[in-house]
């Protein structure tokens, strides 16, 4: 028996230091737990007894070595690691009075740690865990708030900080543990941690928070703001939530007494606090909010508390100069109705020089035009004053107003009189002139005009000295359209205009066609056309029209927004569109979203909101004889929205919809569930039943696989569809595929293209889609691959080609409707069973007939036999290698294994996490050898899979793992996936009590998604009998706690034979 740290004891307790130091413990004063490591050595805590809380530290850490009887290392919350601590003296000197080193002898935990990770797993986790906590915010009295560190208990914080300061970007290595992992502690929370150390008011070792000067609560907001869930309100326990955008207030100015003017902010929510500063912060409850205002802290801080008074003679400057800058960061300034302001003019005026000859001398005397048609003289600069009254001009008439002159006028003042270095410049602010004389004045003159066309400012030369100079002309293109004689074209005629001066296209062509480099007008005057681009842009608009008489061209209606574009552009082009075209204009702009669909009384209280809305996109199209894509993500019922529109197709009329497959007996559904006044037919079999299908009267829609509309070809383009609709459209993206060739030969007055992700790989995939829907829009293949896919700058490229696209493309995804979608949506998704599968299904079903229903059999049913023949049913509508092994497990074989992967692909697409489940081990093992096919990640439990919670772990944080494929009983208890937003059933369960335990792995508490619930069941199988069961015998289905059996015995005799019928 030897007494503890007895070695340690005696080397410090000699010292002077030590015997001033120490806290004197007595016996029971300290308690401790202790625990073995790998390599023998003791971790001891030591920590108070009642007694003493509150003068010894909750904890001292030690670790010893018993078999060279030495302290190895020590750590105290308060002082570290250091050797003078005082608390670890007294635990030095306790331990060798009342310890000894049988109090070890006792069987403690062994522990067993390793280096192979980067950092320690606790501290790792404690660093990218901790948070800060902010108190006294919500004080109005408070002069300081704290920052609470209480999360970083295994750091001590000030040591974490000290080494952070040498370098945040590469902490100094003798910090083992942050060293080894830098990652765990983000840079924006370094330099949160760094500016604390830098500006504290004080810190308190013992409660664990630094203070800090209210003064300084815009400077903090800044270092915390980009630290995401790291600090959190004290009193409530809610993180801080920073928003990226500014919050939408305004200002408005009303009355305040006879003669004075309150400035009051408009916020519509409960404001809980603000500070003040430039950004501006809001806090409501935990969510912030920057405003941007362009006002002085004083001026803010008066606004805030309801204080801004201001007098009658400021309202022009805050209806002008603070106005203007408020514009500028997106906040309105409103004014009550009943304050009276002066004339005020704040439009952007143009600097208008007029080049004029007095006797012997040239004159350049400037003004200020206004869009209004105001003019004011051009000395009004002189001020270096945004805000002037003086007199005006306006179309010969004078008056006085208030004028904002923009920091651009002096700009550009400045450069006028850099361009005339000896002009006097009392005389310009005082005359608003600029005089020239001598002999060479003429010579000067013409280089210094000339010059002057490219500043923003407007030249005027008097008649008689337009001979004399060369001006330089920035022409503007007007282009005048309006409706054409046919319903899907418009005309337009195109003129140049420069003040007085206008000319023709062909005037121009003729001119360009010269290669002259002065332009001679018939008055005489020499014109330098500075930007001959605009010429260009319009000639290749006429080269994409067709041209008639008298310099007027049409163009079909879907070029339109081509037009738009361009102006949009280039300031220089100016479209002019009659009221019909405008109205067609802000259609496309708005996408007539606002406008109530024309819906047919079954469908009214059906559609939600945004489906209203895209019905009334697609019939805003039909309605101009223009043509789109409805990307919606997959689930928000594309397939209903088309056909709402469908519905309206006229009597006597054919539309023809084109889809995979595996997806007719989907649409056929939704007909007979929404729109049973559809005549429709699915156009399938052999060739004979083909031709006769197609040609049965009294039919609306015909339906057809892509795999059947080369075959039927010569037959479909007799037809004069009214529309065609590609669903999955992406189907014809390779333009070279005779597929799609052979449907671009298709006659209709209306197409439609349905996909959720109408480009995949390629952009020449988006020209194919829209070489279907408006041939000639996005110009030939070669052109477009020359003008897109091959640009240099390829940013620039994708933003024009978006420009061009997207008014004829609607896309909305879930995030923009989750008001309007149910917390759970689920939907059936059906397969038509593949040639080989319906083989071998009746093959099954044939056999079983025999041997469980003979004619004359009055005997007891076999309950046993019948779930062997039903689940081997259920197998060949999963896929037919599942009962026979000589059928390759490929996709090709299973109509619903491939309606599967349709499905995952748009969901990957649309970067949603998904739960598939399956009943079949052997099933979920031909999926994952379809999904690896495809390239993608995934991951799977089964009954075997031992590491549950790794595998469920990897699926919630591994970003690039979207798909998790589970066995239905192994899944359907003991896990929580809330991050996955869909759920597909591979195939029913007899029990929907089981089905909505798989589905509620996902939809559960913790869930902020809606969640998608897909079940994929094979038609006219007893996968639909199953469905059938389940909603009429619900109540009986609920009160069975478990097993198949159970639920078979209690069918009928009628029940059970009618599973077996196809």
């Amino acid at each position: 028996m030897a007494r503890l740290f007895s070695k340690d004891y005696h080397e410090r307790s000699t010292s002077w230091y030590f015997n001033h130091a120490i806290i004197a413990l007595e016996a029971g004063n300290l308690e401790f737990w202790h625990s073995v490591d790998e390599k023998g050595n003791y971790h001891i805590r030591f920590f108070p007894a009642e007694a003493v809380r509150g003068h010894f530290p909750d904890r001292l850490d030690v670790i010893f070595d018993p078999q060279k009887e030495r302290v190895l290392e020590h750590d105290c919350p308060e002082c570290g690691a250091s050797e003078d601590c005082r608390h670890y003296l007294s635990v030095l000197r306790y331990a060798y009075q009342h310890l000894n080193t049988d109090d070890f002898d006792v069987p403690a935990v062994e522990t067993l740690i390793r280096h192979d990770l980067r950092a320690s797993e606790n501290w790792s986790r404690q660093l990218r865990e901790a948070k800060l906590d902010l108190d006294g915010l919500y004080d109005p009295k408070a002069d300081k708030v704290r920052l609470y560190y209480n999360d970083f208990s295994l750091l001590n914080i000030n040591q974490l900080i000290n080494q952070l300061k040498k370098d945040p970007q590469k902490p100094h290595k003798d910090m083992d543990l942050y060293a080894q992992n830098r990652d765990a502690l983000s840079l924006p929370k370094i330099q949160l941690l760094l500016w604390l150390s830098r500006n504290k008011a004080a810190q308190s070792t013992v409660n664990k928070f630094f203070s800090v000067d209210k003064v300084l609560l815009p400077q903090l907001l800044q270092y915390i703001a980009p630290c995401e869930d790291f600090v959190r309100i004290r009193e409530s326990g809610d993180l801080l939530v920073f928003h990226s955008k500014p919050y939408p207030m305004s200002l408005r100015i009303e009355r305040a007494g006879k003669s004075n003017f309150a400035v009051r902010p408009v916020i519509v929510e409960e404001l809980s606090t603000y500070v003040v500063g430039f950004p501006l912060w809001l806090f409501f409850r935990n969510e912030v909010y920057r405003v941007h205002l362009p006002l002085a802290d004083d001026v803010i801080a008066k606004l805030m508390q309801h204080n801004l008074i201001i007098a009658h003679k400021d309202l022009v400057y805050y209806r002008t100069v603070v106005h203007q800058e408020l514009k500028k960061q997106g906040i309105y300034l409103d004014f009550d109705p009943d304050i009276d302001l002066p004339q005020i003019i704040d439009d952007d005026p143009k600097i208008r020089l007029e080049l004029k000859r007095l006797d012997e001398m040239y004159l350049i005397e400037g003004r200020l035009k206004y869009p209004s048609g105001h003019s004011i003289p051009l000395f009004v600069t002189r001020f270096n004053c945004s805000l002037v009254r003086c007199d005006y001009d306006l179309d010969g008439l004078s008056g006085n107003a208030w004028f904002y002159l923009p920091p651009r006028v002096f700009s550009a003042v400045d450069k006028l009189l850099e361009l005339f270095p000896d002009a006097d410049r009392n005389r310009v602010q005082q005359y608003s002139q600029i005089s020239f004389t001598g002999e060479d004045v003429l010579a000067r003159l013409r280089d210094r005009v000339f010059a002057m066309g490219d500043e923003d400012w407007e030249l005027i030369i008097a008649d008689d000295l337009g001979h004399l100079f060369v001006q330089k002309v920035p022409l503007q293109v007007v282009i005048e359209a309006r409706q054409g004689e046919q319903q899907d074209w418009f005309s337009y005629t195109v003129s140049y205009h420069y003040q007085d001066l206008s000319f023709t296209h062909e005037e121009l062509k003729k001119f360009f066609k010269s290669e002259e480099e002065f332009l001679h007008t018939e008055d005489g005057r020499l014109i330098f056309i500075s930007n001959p681009q605009v010429y260009e842009e319009t000639q290749r608009l006429i080269e994409r029209s067709e041209a008639h008489k008298d310099g007027v061209y049409s163009a079909r209606l879907n070029e339109l927004p081509y037009y738009q574009k361009l102006m949009r552009q280039n300031p220089a082009i100016r479209l002019m569109q009659d009221e019909w075209l405008n109205q067609l204009a802000i259609d496309l702009q708005r996408r007539h979203l606002g406008q109530p669909a024309v819906l047919p009384p079954n469908l009214q209280n059906i559609l939600r909101g945004y489906q209203k809305a895209g019905v009334a996109w697609l019939q805003m199209l039909q309605h101009y004889g223009l043509n789109g894509i409805l990307a919606d993500e997959m689930g928000l019922g594309k397939t209903i929205q088309a056909l709402s529109v469908l519905q309206g197709t006229p009597d006597g009329r054919i539309s023809l919809l084109i889809c995979p497959k595996t997806l007719l007996y989907n649409w056929v559904a939704e007909i007979e569930k929404f729109h049973t006044n559809i005549p429709h037919l699915v156009v399938e079999g052999d060739k004979l039943t083909r031709e006769e299908l197609l040609s049965q009267p009294n039919v609306k829609l015909l339906l057809i696989s892509y795999s059947l509309v080369l075959n039927d070809l010569e037959l479909l383009k007799d037809f004069d569809f009214y529309y065609i609709v590609l669903d999955e459209a992406q189907n014809i993206k390779n333009t070279s595929a005779q597929r799609t060739a052979a449907i671009k030969k298709l006659k209709s007055e209306n197409r439609l293209a349905l996909s959720g992700t109408p480009m995949e790989n390629r952009l020449t995939e988006l020209w194919s889609l829209f070489d279907f829907l408006m041939p000639g829009y996005l110009r030939s293949l070669k052109s477009f691959k020359d003008t897109y896919e091959k640009a240099e700058d390829q940013e620039l490229a994708q933003q024009r080609l978006q420009r061009m696209v997207a008014p004829f493309i609607l896309r909305r995804i879930k995030k923009e409707v989750l008001l309007e979608l149910p917390d759970k949506q689920e939907q059936i998704s059906w397969c038509k069973l593949g040639t080989v599968q319906e083989k071998a299904y009746l093959q099954v079903l044939e056999n079983v007939k025999k041997q469980l229903f003979p004619a004359e059999s009055s005997g007891a049913i076999s309950y046993m036999h019948i779930l062997s023949a039903l689940t081997k049913l259920r197998q060949i509508c999963n896929h037919p290698h599942l009962i026979n092994p000589d059928i390759k497990p490929e996709p090709a074989a299973s109509s619903k294994l491939e309606q599967l992967l349709h499905l995952l692909e748009e969901s990957l697409a649309g970067e949603h996490k998904v739960l598939v489940f399956s009943q079949f081990v052997q099933m979920l093992t031909i999926i994952r050898r379809a999904i690896e096919d495809c390239g993608w990640e995934y991951c799977y439990l089964d009954g075997r899979t031992k590491n549950r919670m790794q595998v469920v772990n990897e699926f919630e944080h591994n970003p690039d793992k979207r798909i998790f494929l589970i066995s239905l009983k192994a899944g359907g208890t003991g896990l929580n996936l809330t991050v996955a937003d869909t759920v597909i059933l591979f195939d029913p369960w007899w029990n929907p009590m089981v089905e909505n335990q798989a589905i509620d792995r996902a939809h559960r508490i913790g869930q902020t998604n809606k969640v998608q619930v897909v079940r994929l069941i094979s038609k006219g199988t007893v996968e639909e009998k199953i469905i059938a069961l389940q909603q009429s015998k619900l109540a009986m289905f609920e009160n069975i706690v478990s097993g198949d059996r159970q639920v078979l015995s209690s069918l009928s005799t009628e029940d059970i034979k009618a599973l077996f019928e196809y």
